[in-house]
């Protein structure tokens, strides 16, 4: 059960992020206990503080109950459901069986690093193929649409000296 002290963090944490930032600024401290374990911090006469981690889970338990099935982000936009109620990049989905991995697995149970996908087909190379078994630098993935350019999208169908990034 929640605090209502978590339950305002959360919702502060929800209008952050329709602000536009993507991690809430929490330094509330919260008097009451919110989760059982950590008794023992209410016990001693700290007050425990409110992690990003806790906000999140605040704002979980508020958008599960708003909207039912959704990921429990911070960003309001994320909608995507792998597994505990999360996305993949929130905490959901299978993780690598490595030890010490907490990358998602890409496949047979591993992650993209420990052969999880499959590699660049050129002998010696042992990067990620991205397109016809190839890797970025020998000539997988996506390239610039713009006439006589060969190097990689960054975004929009560009690379980003054709304007397909961000510019300052």
């Amino acid at each position: 059960m929640l605090s209502v002290a978590v339950t305002e963090v959360a919702h502060a944490a929800s209008l952050t992020a329709a602000r536009g930032r993507s991690r809430p600024r929490v330094s509330t401290v919260v008097t009451g206990v919110a989760h059982p374990a950590r008794s023992e911090a209410a016990g001693s006469g700290r007050s425990p503080r409110i992690s990003a981690l806790d906000t999140e889970v605040a704002h979980a338990a508020n958008l599960r109950a708003a909207r039912g099935t959704s990921c429990p982000s911070v960003s309001a936009t994320c909608t995507e459901v792998a597994s505990k109620g999360l996305c993949c990049g929130h905490g959901g989905g299978a993780r690598c069986k490595v030890d010490a991995c907490v990358r998602q697995v890409a496949s047979k149970g591993l992650c993209y690093l420990h052969g999880g996908s499959k590699r660049c087909k050129v002998k010696g190379c042992e990067k990620r193929a991205k397109s016809n078994a190839l890797c970025c630098g020998y000539g997988g993935g996506t390239r610039c649409k713009f006439d006589g350019c060969e190097r990689q999208v960054a975004s929009k169908g560009l690379c980003y000296l054709h304007g397909g990034s961000k510019r300052c």
